[in-house]
């Protein structure tokens, strides 16, 4: 969430944000978020008072809850539960990247010496105990971007993560995991555009590898094809139905088959991209997917403006937005109060509003 410019879209937020709702971001119990307000909507330096705050972004209770439970060797379990929702360690990566955590902490870099040490030779995480197969592109993006918001944007182990997401887009044709485009009708993993673009948002385009910008448009595109939230076929459960009710060996060229006879798909919202939660999983919703646009579109294109809606009309009276969709109660530490107003959906929301042009 890096903020530099200053623009009349800011001054336009800022007319609609009320005061108070600004002093709430700028409490001090959320450091980066209070921070993140300071430069992103208000356009201020850092002055002493801030850059001492920026300082104790690791005191902010669930990243202070999450550091408190890792284990000595910087992990949080067992290796062969890595994954395990939403306990394992490379979840917890991938949280305090998303928290904003210092990465010059002991306890952080811990972190990242163990997720470096779970990395696979090809730059890949693993969902799967380490193993190749378990190798999935929004695991390696999640985890990339962790480490490189937690000050490991430069290194060349997060590059290689980067490298592999861009070098598995080439030999698929497609966003997505691995081959296996065949059996859902997108053809694609829509659900995986907006952490590709978030990853690719976090790397000095410098360091961006061969084949990065060309993942970056097709990521641009699929959102834009699709209104950003519209990607949920009708036709997708009686798809799924037919394909899985035949022997492996007869799945082959199903899709399309399927296509030419449907003619059209008719596409429909996706209900969970509805509700804003933070932080997110694998999954995304509206709200993360426009932000990750505006990390690499200047301006927003008519294409977007149903879903600019969808934030807009979600906000409160006092241009609040409350957290809908949360994993507390299953990960180590608790954010924030689901049904209640969240800083962090609260700044994120203020910073796409800006960029829609208030």
């Amino acid at each position: 969430m890096s903020a530099t410019r200053t623009t009349t879209a800011r001054a336009d937020i800022l007319d609609a944000v009320p005061p108070e709702t600004v002093e709430w971001l700028l409490a001090e119990e959320n450091p980066a978020v209070a921070v993140l307000t300071r430069r992103a909507l208000l356009g201020k330096s850092d002055d002493a008072a801030a850059k001492r705050l920026w300082k104790r972004r690791n005191e902010y209770e669930p990243v202070a809850r999450i550091l408190a439970a890792q284990l000595d060797d910087g992990s949080w379990i067992t290796p062969g539960q890595d994954y395990k929702k939403y306990q394992g360690s490379l979840w917890q990566v991938h949280f305090l990247g998303e928290l904003y955590a210092s990465g010059g902490g002991e306890r952080v870099q811990r972190a990242a010496d163990y997720a470096f040490s779970r990395q696979l030779d090809d730059g890949s995480w693993s969902c799967s105990n380490g193993r190749p197969a378990g190798s999935i592109t929004c695991l390696t993006a999640n985890v990339g971007r962790a480490l490189a918001r937690l000050g490991w944007e430069r290194d060349e182990r997060v590059i290689a993560a980067l490298e592999y997401c861009t070098r598995l887009h080439e030999e698929l044709g497609v966003i997505d995991c691995r081959f296996g485009g065949e059996y859902q009708l997108n053809g694609y993993c829509h659900m995986l555009t907006p952490k590709l673009l978030m990853f690719l948002g976090e790397i000095p385009h410098e360091l961006w590898p061969d084949g990065a910008n060309k993942l970056r448009d097709a990521c641009v595109s699929a959102l834009r094809d699709k209104q950003v939230f519209r990607s949920l076929p009708a036709e997708a459960r009686e798809f799924q139905d037919a394909i899985w009710s035949k022997p492996a060996k007869e799945r082959d060229g199903m899709r399309e088959s399927f296509l030419t006879e449907i003619g059209e798909l008719h596409y429909k919202e996706k209900p969970g991209w509805l509700r804003f939660g933070y932080p997110l999983s694998y999954n995304s919703d509206v709200l993360e997917a426009l932000w990750a646009l505006s990390l690499h579109e200047a301006a927003p294109r008519p294409e977007y403006a149903e879903a600019i809606e969808v934030v807009r009309k979600t906000a409160d009276k006092q241009m609040r937005w409350k957290l809908r969709n949360t994993f507390n109660g299953k990960m180590l530490a608790d954010i924030e109060v689901k049904g209640e107003p969240s800083r962090w959906l609260t700044l994120r929301a203020s910073r796409v509003l800006e960029w829609a042009g208030g």
